[in-house]
């Protein structure tokens, strides 16, 4: 099969040669049996490796799947049975996928849905039952709990080590323990089409392993080779590529504690990959990365790497090949058929601007009465071979126009050279291809013809510097409506996954169709670009003077955006930008003033025009304790006690960017952040800082949220709200510890109070907090998170408040976001308490799990402002 030798470090390419040139296609296995062949021959062999957990090896793994099997067993569920796995990307993701398919049929879902787009899934898949991480995804849960859909719960068992427990009811009539048929379904994916239906693809057994040895015949891969695994695993590449080929092969996955942060020494120095696999605009971000090293080269253990999904840029391809001394090999896939074709590592062959030659006898490109193209003639792809699915799931109208005379038709267009080099050259069908995130534009138009001023709609593709596409849409208002962007954005935030949003909303009189009636979306692309003024590039202001900011600062951000045309008045994100940029062009700046310039003056301040004159105001306006990025508007506050006690508003920039003007929110920074007087309580601080928010708001409702000490404050803040006769609608806290609110802690602490030291009771608390991130499960796989430098003495005095803290109970309600610490003991306070498992860890939770928290938060505020209760 894919592993013919009895020691890993010997196997080669030839030697593992797919079983079916040999002959040997009676002799057929599953996904779980070659898994298990190399746990029986190298069982202390790395499977799994991540910097948040021991390695775990072959044996270990197998473990694993031999307990979820038995448990789903037992509750019922046989190898046909549908099981969706709703997890945040990580290795538990990734672990659950792999179990799930190897004794039943597992449906990756992608834990960014919305829950219109949840609720669509669930009615389409017909799944036997749910796996979510403990304690999370209480939307899933609700719409599951609606169909009576059976919920798994899967627990880390946690100190360092990765794996899962899995409680299921068990079935009076358990099921029998059989291999599923090698031709059965591994896996079902869901892709996004010409319609606003998902398509469902069932990926078999078979196919995964052909797949597989594909690959490896491909890259030469062995069980020396580390796949970097850092593509979501409920997408076809990452779950294919990156997670079962190296599994299938002997070799092992490396999958970092967040794949959201580029890292590289994480990624390639502590995970010791020997290659990986990913999309244009990751590698674009791994290059701006590796250009800051000083010897890139010598910092990874990379053999080559993949690209594959969108066109790569030829420049990120040759700078990348340079900074890291290794191939870079462009290759062409489907979520219907894994890959298809690739170049390879010299001295194969391999030719640049080409996805590569295809697999022998697999491939053809044919023009539109279905006749074989010549050489170099554009036409459509057609691809057949065991790596291609059977067929989509529910839809024969689809698979008679999908699949003729045993081929599937792909939709792309290609050319093959004389040589067999496969070139891409567009698609057949619509879909808008966002930096790797197929969109439909159905998708996009059926949600917006459920807003009530919507006549028509027509979404499209527009070029974006870094994503390569990026959303828009035409919109036709019915007679009298005039809805506004801000207003529609709103609207879709609730129906669709944020990174389906569109950037840009064109209002029109009509849409531009074609005779037979179809929206021609070259039309409004060209009329997009027209509106956003493809006029000659403006000359930079002339200086006047030692300094013209203005002049200075047009010039760098057209040298990062890539864009000539960018004026004064131009919106840095609208134009291309993103955080990394932005963080980049705050850098070159700080050189350009000569001192420190904060990442919050991005707030309000994402013109040239307003950057500069922010830059260049003589009041420090990021150091005041109270910011408030946006005009206040008809919505009330939230007061947020960011906690920061290094960078103190810039930590909810994130929030402010994905909440945006319509939900106001006020960062309030913690005391002594700028050398104020630090109380010796929480009760102080929150009474300290009450007066500024009465001052803003005279009345309730109030809305107050805050971060690991902050959070304690905004929870004092509420209590005395509520005393003074206010009312308090909602508090959010975002993981602070729990010590305080749990009963026998603060039994320990109030006893030791009064009998020692400020720093003992401190420590003693530290103690009990470290305990506590040690005992609890988590839910997103992270460990202790890193020491941040905190000035000693404002750390002090801040930890010495919190060990004094023993907050009495308050019935407001409360959404309490876990990361590192488990909310629920927060109930002994406040029986109003909903528990929302985030993302990041306690460093990252603001900026890797701000998307959900962001999204559950909005639906809070929407459901306060009809009126409804918040919880």
């Amino acid at each position: 099969m894919l592993l013919d030798n009895e020691t890993p470090a010997a196997t080669t390419c030839s030697e593992t040669v797919c079983a079916r040139d040999r002959g040997e296609s009676e002799a057929r296995f599953t996904i779980g049996q070659v898994i298990g062949r190399t746990a029986s021959r190298f069982p202390n062999q790395p499977a799994i490796v991540s910097s948040a957990f021991e390695p775990l090896t072959y044996s270990g793994l197998e473990r694993q799947l031999n307990a979820f099997r038995r448990r789903l067993r037992l509750a019922g569920f046989d190898c046909n049975a549908r099981i969706g796995v709703l997890m945040p990307n990580g290795p538990e993701a990734a672990l659950a996928i792999v179990a799930v398919a190897c004794c039943t049929t597992a449906v990756p879902l992608d834990p960014r849905l919305s829950q219109p787009e949840i609720e669509q899934r669930l009615d389409m898949l017909n799944l036997s039952a749910l796996v979510v991480l403990q304690g999370s995804a209480p939307e899933a849960r609700q719409a599951a709990a609606r169909r009576t859909l059976a919920i798994i719960e899967a627990a880390p068992v946690g100190q360092g080590q990765l794996g899962l427990e899995i409680a299921v009811q068990v079935s009076a009539s358990p099921a029998i323990d059989a291999e599923p048929e090698p031709h059965s379904p591994a896996f079902i994916l869901q892709t996004s089409g010409t319609t606003a239906q998902p398509k469902l693809i069932p990926f078999s057994h078979d196919n995964m392993l052909a797949a597989a040895e594909r690959l490896q015949a491909w890259f030469g891969l062995t069980s020396r080779d580390r796949c970097l695994s850092v593509s979501p695993p409920y997408y076809s590449h990452g779950l294919k590529v990156t997670v079962f080929t190296p599994l299938l092969t002997g070799g092992s996955i490396a999958i970092p504690a967040n794949s959201a942060i580029v890292a590289l020494d994480e990624w390639f120095d502590v995970l010791r990959p020997t290659w990986y696999s990913a999309g244009p605009t990751l590698h674009a971000t791994v290059l701006d990365k590796a250009q800051s090293l000083e010897n890139a080269r010598a910092a990874h253990t990379l053999r080559f790497a993949m690209s594959g999904g969108a066109p790569l840029p030829r420049t990120v391809q040759d700078g990348l090949q340079h900074a890291l001394g290794v191939p870079v090999l462009e290759h062409y896939g489907s979520s219907e058929a894994a890959q298809i074709a690739a170049n390879q590592l010299p001295p194969g062959p391999n030719r640049q601007g080409t996805c590569g030659r295809p697999w022998p006898d697999t491939v053809v490109v044919v023009g539109e009465d279905g006749h074989l193209l010549a050489a170099g003639e554009h036409g459509e792809i057609w691809i057949r071979g065991p790596t291609v699915t059977s067929g989509y799931l529910d839809a024969p109208e689809l698979n008679q126009a999908a699949f003729t005379k045993g081929w599937f038709r792909t939709g792309d267009i290609g050319s093959l050279d004389e040589d067999g080099f496969l070139s891409l050259h567009g698609r057949l069908s619509e879909l808008i291809n966002r930096g790797g995130e197929k969109i439909s534009p159905a998708e996009i138009e059926a949600a917006l013809l459920r807003h009530s001023a919507i006549a028509e709609a027509a979404a499209f593709a527009i070029s974006h510097p870094r994503l390569g596409e990026d959303v828009a849409v035409a919109i036709v208002p019915h007679r009298g409506a005039r809805p506004t962007a801000a207003e529609l954005r709103l609207f879709l935030q609730r129906e669709l996954a944020s990174f389906k949003i569109p950037r840009r909303i064109l209002t029109l009189d009509h849409l531009p169709k074609g005779v037979t009636g179809k929206v021609q979306r070259r039309h409004l692309r060209e009329l997009a670009d027209r509106r956003r003024g493809h006029q000659a590039p403006m000359p930079a202001p002339v200086a006047n003077g030692p300094l013209n900011l203005e002049a200075e600062l047009l010039t760098l951000w057209r040298r990062l955006l890539k864009n000539e045309v960018v004026t004064v008045d131009d919106d840095f994100f609208a134009s291309g930008g993103d955080s990394l940029l932005a963080m980049e062009m705050l850098i070159e700046v700080e050189r350009l003033v000569g001192y420190p310039v904060p990442e919050t003056i991005m707030f309000g301040a994402e013109t040239i025009r307003q950057f500069a004159a922010r830059v260049s105001a003589p009041t420090d306006i990021w150091a005041t304790p109270f910011f408030q990025p946006h005009a206040p508007g008809t919505r009330s506050p939230l007061y947020f006690f960011n906690g920061d006690l290094v960078s103190g508003h810039a930590s909810v920039r994130r929030l402010v960017e994905l909440l945006g003007p319509d939900y106001p929110i006020i960062s309030i920074n913690p005391h002594g952040l700028h050398g104020e007087p630090i109380p010796i309580s929480i009760e102080a601080m929150a009474a300290d800082r009450l007066p500024f928010i009465l001052a803003r708001q005279a009345r309730g409702p109030f809305l107050l949220g805050g971060k690991c000490n902050g959070a304690m404050v905004a929870f004092e803040v509420a209590r005395q709200l509520v005393a003074a006769g206010h009312t308090v609608d909602l508090v959010t806290m975002v993981d602070p510890p729990t010590v305080s609110a749990r009963p026998m802690p603060r039994a320990i602490l109030g006893l030791l109070m009064p009998l020692v030291s400020p720093y003992l009771l401190r420590w003693t608390f530290e103690q009990m907090v470290r305990l506590e991130r040690y005992l609890k499960l988590p839910a997103n796989g992270q460990t202790a998170s890193a020491k941040v430098e905190i000035p000693a003495p404002l750390w002090d005095a801040h930890s010495i408040a919190m060990a004094r803290y023993c907050p009495a109970p308050l019935e407001i309600p409360v959404a309490f976001y876990a990361a590192d610490h488990d909310g629920r003991a927060w109930r002994h306070l406040s029986s109003q308490l909903e528990l929302v498992q985030v993302p990041g860890g306690h460093p990252g939770c603001l900026l890797i799990g701000a998307e959900l928290l962001v999204d559950h938060l909005r639906r809070r505020f929407e459901k306060l402002a009809s009126g409804a209760s918040a919880t």
